[in-house]
C-alpha cells in the first residue's frame, strides 16, 4: 500500500513538472519573442540617433533663436515698408486716375469746341463761297456790261462824226449832187464801217 501511494506521488510530481515544463517554455518563447522585440526596438533607435544631428547646447538654441527673432523683426520691418511703399502707389495710382480723368474730360470739351468752331467755319465758309459765286456773277455781268456800253460807244463814235464848222459870209451853199443824193439815201446803220453819216441841214 505504501508502494502505491509513492507511485502516486511520483506520478503527480511527474505531471506537475511536466506542466511546470510547458509553462517555463511557453515564457521562454514570449521572453524570446520579447527580447527580439527589443532588439529591433534599438537598432531603430540607434539608426535615429545616428540619422539626427548632434544634439546642441541651450546656448547654441538661444542663438538660433536669437538670430530667427532678429530675422522675423526684419521681414516685418521690410514687410512695412512694402506696405507704405504700396500705399504711397495706390494713392500717386488715384491721383493720377483722378488727372487723367479731369485731362479725359477737358479733351473732350476741347474736342466739342473744336467741332463746333469747325462747323461754324464751315457754315461761314459756305456762306463766304456763296456770297462770291454771287460777287463773281455780278462782276461777270457788270464786265459785261461795261464791255457791250464801250462797243456800243465806240460804234457811237465811228457812226457820229463830230459837227463841221459853219460856213463863212462868202460861202455858197451847193446843192447836192445826184450821187451824193444816192449816197446820203442809205441809211447811217447800214453804211460800211469808216464811212461817216452826211449832215443833214
Amino acid at each position: 500500500m505504501d508502494t502505491s501511494w509513492l507511485a502516486l506521488q511520483v506520478e503527480r510530481v511527474e505531471r506537475s513538472v511536466a506542466f511546470l515544463r510547458q509553462d517555463q517554455l511557453a515564457l521562454l518563447e514570449g521572453l524570446h519573442v520579447e527580447i527580439l522585440s527589443l532588439q529591433k526596438r534599438c537598432t531603430d533607435l540607434t539608426c535615429e540617433l545616428e540619422l539626427q544631428p548632434p544634439r546642441r547646447t541651450l546656448a547654441e538654441v538661444e542663438a538660433e533663436e536669437e538670430f530667427l527673432i532678429g530675422r522675423c523683426q526684419e521681414v516685418e520691418m521690410r514687410l512695412e515698408e512694402e506696405q507704405w511703399t504700396v500705399g504711397e502707389l495706390q494713392q500717386e495710382l488715384s491721383q493720377k486716375g483722378a488727372l487723367v480723368r479731369a485731362l479725359r474730360c477737358s479733351l473732350r470739351d476741347e474736342e466739342r469746341r473744336f467741332l463746333q468752331e469747325l462747323k461754324q467755319r464751315s457754315h461761314r465758309s459756305a456762306e463766304l463761297r456763296a456770297q462770291l459765286r454771287v460777287q463773281t456773277e455780278a462782276a461777270a455781268y457788270l464786265a459785261f456790261q461795261l464791255h457791250s456800253a464801250r462797243h456800243h460807244l465806240h460804234h457811237q463814235h465811228l457812226q457820229w462824226p463830230p459837227p463841221r464848222p459853219a460856213p463863212g459870209p462868202g460861202h455858197s451853199r451847193l446843192r447836192p449832187g445826184p450821187g451824193h443824193a444816192r449816197h446820203s439815201a442809205t441809211p447811217c446803220g447800214q453804211r460800211e464801217p469808216g464811212s461817216a453819216c452826211p449832215v443833214r441841214e
